[in-house]
């Protein structure tokens, strides 16, 4: 009789160990789209910058030429 209980253990043992590589799995899963979701935040954040970086220096080009200057209309 105890060998049929110990049959019985083994199989829910089992199942558990697979429930828990499962959830491994998943959990490893969550992690890694969350480290492509983060950087791909960073590099639109470095676009965003290198965009207002580079406006910045057409302002600073159209206030520093005369010529340019009068050209652009004033709003």
């Amino acid at each position: 009789m105890s060998t049929e209980r110990d049959d019985e253990f083994l199989s829910v043992e089992e199942h558990i160990r697979r429930a828990n590589a499962a959830r491994g799995g998943y959990v490893g899963s969550l992690v890694a789209q969350g480290g492509a979701a983060l950087l791909r935040s960073f590099k639109r954040l470095g676009a965003a910058m290198e965009r207002g970086y580079a406006a910045e220096l057409d302002r600073r080009a159209v206030e520093a030429d005369a010529f340019l200057r009068r050209s652009v209309p004033k709003y």
